[in-house]
């Protein structure tokens, strides 16, 4: 009797406890499921990994500002300024992934800066909300630069004169496209980084630095206000918005690169809070708004879903790896 009883015994806590995790189970999808369908109950935070005033904070902006119509929660944006924006993307990789934490962010700390720096991410740390839009790099020297043309610049290749050249950071898109001008041209150099686009720009402007790597859209203000000028951009073929300012390759120079601008979120975020958070950046980025903001920017607009950015944002990711690390 006693071995018959024990056997029952076992039986029945074993039931229980098959019955317990089926009502931690169904109470586990039950609280993911309300917390899905009450997002966002609070402001989100999207977290930018340079300075105020750069390409990438001001895009960043604009697009919080027009999201925020279709979402019940404000959007506040948070610089994280720091390691060529390692940092910032480090700390959104980071974040707790529950929709409340996002990434805004440029090609250079998430495709880039891996390949050549010690960082704790990945690609794979992230996934996809949207895609908005992107630009080429280009270089730029103050408008009392001798150099008023690429090739100008160029005749420098095999004299004494070394270059002060400032980027956005190490590592990045600015940066990469520099090291092959430089390696390609023979022109001697001292490398200037800076933490973000903006801080390039001010220095330029302020003839600290010889010529400056960044995109075409970010330099506007500065060549408007007749302080600095372009002489050459990593486009496949001259831009609507520059059409004066020649290209690498019909220079002779096969440097073709584009910075992306996206918006993504830590792996983890449940699929129903990407939903709405897709469909709310999605009628952001397609608005009529936003579209007009790129133009005034000299972005290019190319609108993709979570999918379709993470899908290149991972081939940016092998070809600047093959770039860099040959």
């Amino acid at each position: 009797m006693l071995h018959k009883f024990s056997i029952s015994a076992v039986k029945s806590k074993l039931a229980a406890q098959s019955f317990m995790a089926l009502v931690a189970a169904v109470t586990a999808s039950f609280t993911t499921t309300a917390m899905a369908a009450d997002f966002p109950n609070k402001p989100i935070s999207v977290i930018v990994p340079y300075g105020a005033g750069g390409g990438t904070d001001t895009t960043g902006r604009f697009l919080a500002k027009e999201a925020e119509k279709y979402l019940p929660q404000p959007i506040a944006i948070i610089n994280r300024s720091g390691g060529s924006g390692t940092v910032g993307t480090a700390e959104a990789a980071a974040a707790k992934a529950d929709g409340y934490t996002l990434y805004f962010g440029a090609s250079d700390a998430l495709v880039t800066s891996p390949h050549s720096l010690n960082v704790p991410y990945t690609v794979d740390n992230f996934r996809g909300i949207v895609g908005v839009s992107y630009a080429p790099s280009s270089i730029a020297v103050r408008t009392d630069s001798p150099w008023e043309t690429l090739e100008d610049f160029l005749a420098e290749a095999g004299t004494d004169t070394v270059v002060d050249r400032g980027h956005s950071g190490v590592g990045g898109v600015h940066h990469t496209l520099m090291k092959s001008l430089f390696a390609e041209s023979g022109v001697k150099f001292r490398d200037v980084p800076f933490q973000g686009g903006s801080q390039a720009i001010a220095a330029i402007r302020g003839g600290h630095v010889d010529l400056i790597g960044g995109t075409p859209g970010s330099m506007v203000p500065s060549i408007e206000a007749g302080e600095t000028r372009l002489l050459a951009v990593s486009s496949e073929e001259r831009l609507d918005s520059f059409p004066d300012v020649p290209t690498f390759k019909e220079k002779g120079l096969d440097l073709v690169a584009t910075v992306e601008w996206y918006l993504l979120a830590p792996k983890e975020t449940p699929d129903d809070v990407i939903a709405v958070l897709e469909d709310a950046f999605l009628k952001a980025a397609n608005s009529d708004e936003f579209k007009a903001f790129t133009v005034t920017r000299k972005q290019e607009s190319l609108v993709r879903n979570g999918e379709e950015i993470m899908a290149k944002l991972n081939r940016d990711w092998d070809f600047f790896g093959s770039i860099i690390n040959p």
